[in-house]
């Protein structure tokens, strides 16, 4: 009630505000209201889209109320410009990074200027928080529904500008911005990393738990504010403790270091501080699964800093370096800097405040949030279609020899989780242990599991038929936890044993992505499998294609209607088992190098049986397993955004 009341009084608060917004404003809502229904009243638009830093080659689609459309494709510097003559105010502008490796960012225009001179119209981070709030689930694409963008209102997209410039006040003063009539989407900027870009730069729109959108400041990520159409003034997100530009000298030390192949401690100083170690390697490309050759002439862009924290009495930050390596393939890493008790002078003059320390764990493991969307094409009762969410905790073995088993503890789990060895072959890592455990594993023991995917939510797709975690597991939580109540870029301690049970030591993983429910899959744009003869054969027993293979083309599709935002696949897992007597064979295969776009919105690749993530070979004359009684088979189309895994997950079960 309080919260209706306070957003209920701003509108006569600020009547003269909002008709200095009146000629440029944008956006609407999809609530109460007039349509704002209207013809455009210039010919074009243009303006830049960032993220801090430009987005180069994004793909812009603006729809109007009619569902009219009109595409564009930004420059090197973010760039963009669209002739919307004859076109129907609202405005849904949604912008996909070229990378795929970062959500779509949206604007909403519910009034243009009169003229012919271009009108400004921004599509950034701020401008998608913007549109998150005039709708009521918080997820700015139900915005590109025409029924729900022709009931946009002028006075709504007004209201929540206000609302939105109270809520940065702080970082707007702290970059010398008035926060009264701040515009985000018309007004111009450059992507400089200061005034409006430097707003940007400190502040990320996040996956909320159920699939709505977060507004958080760096400096407090905590403290972030829910974005709908009841969000209020209440809140103020907290100003950063650097300029936004604190980092920018590391993407030309990175990029300098990377052209002659060293990327290590001892010869990329000053980007790496001398006692940088991440994943167990002084390397920053081998503590990310790469080498310095494939990082060889990689070029990288302006670091993004997701938190600033303090641990151990040094102030740190969480930090997502973007690089493109020679190839043209895009990636993200997410490392530790540090601030440096003196600067560093560099050639130039410039000043080098902080380095790249790492996470300083003696082991290598990767953890994140994960959401999964299962699918059977069998008839067992027990197999429900739904989604399922909780932790992807990757503890590679190669890169950890002396590990054989490992517990994970923090926010979400109420005990420890385990992972360690499994049989099958063409996998690479430990896995989640099939049951909960008090202790360390001893060898030889290994668990059957066949996943790193722990789950502490799951969410049925029929409303007829229900899901109910097993009761004894090691990789389903014993009761459901609400990831509302997970803290954004939570620490999770992981420990090691040996083969023996003895403790090796531990690690301190933070997670880049956002806790999430399982139904946070109702929101997310999936892929879709094509269930080819090829396909429908390798999943269903007595077929051709059900005996053992070494290989399979896997072929999926995503929207060709000019408005393509599923999650890309990066790659295709493929798991089959089979009994064996009275033991479970198991092999599992990846797709290698990437898929091919072979017609508009499809994509094929080949998985091998008995390869691993990284490509390699493991085992020899190792084909899936005939799919028998007691056995079964399942293709996973594997993708990332956002510091989110996603896996959309087809199978067959006997």
């Amino acid at each position: 009630m309080h919260r209706s009341i306070v957003r209920g009084g701003i509108a006569a608060a600020v009547a003269s505000v909002l008709l200095q917004l009146g000629g440029c404003g944008s956006g609407g809502d999809s609530g109460t209201g007039s349509s704002s229904t209207a013809p455009a009243t210039t010919t074009s638009i243009g303006g830049t889209v960032a993220a801090g830093s430009a987005l180069a080659g994004a793909k812009l689609t603006l729809i109007d109320a009619s569902g009219a459309r009109a595409t564009a494709t930004t420059d090197t510097q973010g760039a963009y410009s669209l002739s919307v003559k004859n076109m129907t105010l609202p405005f849904f502008i949604v912008a996909k990074d070229a990378s795929g490796l970062s959500a779509p960012l949206v604007s909403v225009v519910a009034k243009l200027p009169a003229g012919s001179a271009p009108a400004v119209v921004n599509v950034t981070t701020l401008t998608t928080a913007l549109a998150a709030m005039l709708t009521s689930s918080g997820n700015p694409l139900d915005l590109a529904s025409t029924g729900t963008l022709a009931k946009v209102t002028l006075q709504a997209v007004q209201l929540a500008t206000i609302t939105l410039d109270t809520i940065l006040a702080n970082l707007l003063q702290q970059n010398g911005i008035p926060s009264a009539g701040f515009d985000p989407v018309g007004v111009a900027f450059t992507p400089n990393h200061s005034g409006a870009d430097a707003v940007i730069d400190s502040v990320s729109v996040v996956t909320s738990a159920n699939g709505g959108r977060t507004l958080v400041s760096n400096a407090a990520p905590g403290a972030g504010v829910a974005l709908n159409n009841k969000t209020a003034m209440g809140a103020v997100l907290a100003a950063p403790p650097a300029p936004a530009n604190y980092l920018e000298p590391l993407a030309a030390l990175l990029t300098a270091c990377a052209a002659n192949g060293t990327l290590n401690a001892a010869s990329c100083t000053p980007a790496l501080d001398a006692s940088f170690k991440e994943n167990g390697s002084t390397d920053l490309a081998g503590a990310h699964g790469l080498t310095d050759a494939q990082m060889t002439g990689a070029v990288f862009g302006s670091p993004k800093t997701l938190a600033f924290f303090t641990r151990n009495g040094k102030q740190l930050a969480l930090v997502q370096l973007p690089f493109t390596l020679a190839s043209g393939q895009p990636g993200l890493l997410y490392s530790i800097a540090q601030a440096l008790a003196t600067p560093v002078t560099l050639a130039g003059g410039a000043q080098l405040g902080w380095d790249l320390l790492g996470d300083q764990s003696s082991f290598a493991v990767a953890l994140t949030s994960q959401l999964q969307r299962r699918t059977f094409v069998d008839t067992r009762l027990n197999d429900v279609n739904r989604y399922e969410a909780g932790l992807d905790i990757t503890i590679p073995t190669a890169a950890n020899p002396n590990v054989y088993s490992a517990s994970v503890t923090g926010p979400g789990l109420a005990a420890p989780v385990w992972l360690m060895p499994h049989a099958a072959s063409g996998d690479n890592t430990l896995a989640l242990a099939d049951t909960a455990l008090s202790a360390p594993p001893v060898a030889p023991a290994t668990t059957s599991s066949n996943t790193s995917l722990y789950r502490w939510s799951w969410q049925s797709l029929s409303s007829t038929a229900s899901f109910s975690a097993p009761a004894s597991s090691g990789y389903y939580a014993a009761q459901a936890v609400d990831a509302g109540s997970v803290p954004l870029y939570s620490t999770y301690t992981v420990t090691f044993y040996d083969r023996n049970g003895v403790q090796l030591g531990q690690s301190s993983v933070i997670n880049p992505g956002s806790a999430l429910n399982a139904s946070a899959g109702n929101a997310a744009q999936w892929p879709t499998l094509i269930m080819n003869d090829a396909t429908t054969q390798f999943l269903t027993p007595g077929t051709a294609l059900a005996a053992a293979q070494y290989a399979l083309s896997i072929t999926w599709s995503t929207p060709v209607d000019g408005l393509d935002l599923t999650v890309p696949v990066n790659s295709v897992q493929i798991q089959a088992s089979a009994l064996a007597g009275s033991s479970l064979q198991q092999v599992n295969g990846f797709s290698a190098g990437q898929p091919n776009n072979t017609t508009a919105g499809q994509y094929q690749t080949t998985v091998s049986a008995g390869v691993d993530s990284s490509g390699t070979q493991t085992c020899t004359n190792c084909p899936f397993p005939a799919l028998a009684t007691g056995g079964s088979r399942s293709i996973q189309l594997r993708g990332g955004q956002s510091g989110i895994a996603y896996y959309d997950v087809t199978q067959f079960n006997d």
